[in-house]
């Protein structure tokens, strides 16, 4: 018995040492969550743009998320040392680390090359509601088999109609194209390829929970799902170059916010991997867009990137699924995450 106890303390005993976040995010005050959740969303958003921005330069969707990934996993590697976690990560890593905790960082690969392309077509605000869109199709399904979060979540009336929802968002996001120069069916070609790549983000971030749940470190599936997705853009990366299908174009060191995607990213892992154990695939991606919509709003409003009144709405309709399903589980007994 003594040996076993041993051995489960690096899942056990390092939270109440060295990480900020509570010991179980599935215990934490729901408020707590929601707004951890809504400030991963808004940072999506900037992310989104940095990256837009940087591919917009000249270097390309590619080389934009390439660098995003570095950047977040220098980020991440920084924390670590700063919160003298690195001796502690690499012990757990070498006891339980399983492949699939990096696989899961492949899943964000899609949304991060597909902003970085399609931003620039379809503008910030777009753009993230078709990303949320697929993440929320595929994360009931997450929710019901009970994928990263302490216990399955059944389908509902209350969650079909924030599905709905959050699709009549999407819906009028796409219909805003109207008053732009790219056409009709280039804007809903896009914007599926988006919510596509949304769907593998969800996916990621319901895999990085699970590593949550058997380590207790939200910083530790940050760093093997970063690695994962670093190692497939320097792939992909190498196959553009080998094949000519690469611009090598670095923003100059002036604009050096082109640069912070990663910085950003490392911040959005951190934030989802917490999160999501309190309130599960669905609930997080709907708390996301809170943040997330309001916020690419204001920055195409910022850049000066038409927003049609239909932008608007589609931004208001996902907040309403938001408040939907997060009042739903208010009256949840003993921090499970509820329906």
């Amino acid at each position: 018995m003594s040996e076993e106890t041993t051995a489960s303390v690096p899942e056990d005993t390092p939270t109440q040492k060295e990480t900020p976040a509570p010991k179980d995010a599935s215990s934490a005050p729901l408020i707590l969550a929601v707004l951890i959740a809504a400030l991963s969303g808004a940072l999506v958003a900037f992310q989104g743009n940095f990256n837009g921005a940087f591919n917009a330069h000249g270097g390309g969707p590619l080389l934009a998320g390439w660098v995003s990934y570095v950047g977040t996993f220098l980020t991440v590697l920084i924390i670590m040392v700063v919160q003298r976690n690195v001796g502690t990560f690499l012990n757990i890593l070498r006891a339980q680390a399983k492949p699939w905790w990096y696989y899961v960082g492949f899943g964000g690969v899609p949304i991060v090359v597909a902003s970085s392309w399609g931003i620039p077509i379809v503008g910030v605000a777009i753009a993230s509601v078709c990303s949320v869109a697929g993440q929320t199709i595929i994360s009931l399904v997450f929710d019901q088999r009970g994928v990263g979060i302490p216990a399955p979540i059944a389908f509902s009336g209350r969650r079909v109609l924030a599905t709905l929802v959050a699709l009549a968002g999407l819906a009028l996001a796409i219909s805003a194209s109207s008053g732009t120069s790219t056409t009709l069916w280039a804007m809903i070609a896009t914007g599926l390829i988006i919510a596509f790549a949304g769907a593998g983000l969800s996916a990621q971030n319901v895999g990085n929970g699970a590593v949550v749940a058997r380590t207790g470190y939200p910083l530790l599936p940050c760093l093997t799902s970063v690695i994962g997705g670093t190692v497939l853009m320097s792939a992909i990366l190498v196959i553009a170059a080998a094949t000519g299908n690469l611009s090598v174009t670095f923003p100059p060191l002036s604009s050096w916010w082109m640069y912070m995607g990663g910085p950003v990213g490392a911040a959005i892992v951190l934030c989802s991997a917490w999160a999501i154990r309190r309130l599960g695939a669905f609930r997080l991606t709907l708390a996301v867009v809170a943040g997330q919509m309001v916020t690419a709003v204001l920055l195409d409003l910022a850049t000066s990137t038409p927003v049609p009144p239909a932008t608007v709405a589609a931004a208001i309709t996902m907040v309403l699924a938001t408040t939907l399903v997060v009042v739903s589980a208010t009256p949840t007994a003993r921090g499970a995450v509820g329906r």
